[in-house]
């Protein structure tokens, strides 16, 4: 797989935690997603993608 069809689902994978996150009520579900998505977004860091320093930089953007 090329590193921009990898990229491009790691950043999909993100978007479907952003939304499971919007719908979260439950802290430890919130907590596990968050990490998820950490671990993704770092993922894109590794593969040379232009990404914010800290993931939940982008939460701010999104929500």
């Amino acid at each position: 797989m090329e590193t921009q069809d990898q990229a491009k689902l790691l950043r999909h994978a993100r978007e479907l935690i952003a939304q499971a996150l919007a719908g979260s009520e439950l802290p430890q579900i919130e907590a596990i997603l968050r990490n998820a998505d950490m671990e993704l977004h770092w993922a894109l860091w590794n593969l040379g993608e232009p990404v914010a320093l800290r993931p939940e930089l982008e939460y701010r953007t999104t929500r």
